[in-house]
């Protein structure tokens, strides 16, 4: 199982993308989200895009 924390460091809502399901949440300023994946760490490394519009993992 692979798990990587993403945390919104910001003063507004941020918003994170689940891919390739393509699912938004909505982080509140200071709110910490950690991704969990069902397969082995050498199988699904982790992709992390911060980007205009949020951030995309």
């Amino acid at each position: 199982m692979s798990r990587t924390s993403v945390s919104n460091e910001t003063d507004g809502l941020l918003c994170l993308w689940a891919e390739p399901w393509g699912t938004d949440h909505w982080m509140r300023p200071g709110e910490v989200f950690t991704v969990v994946t069902e397969e082995e760490p050498e199988e699904s490394p982790f992709s992390v895009a911060v980007h205009g519009q949020g951030i995309t993992v």
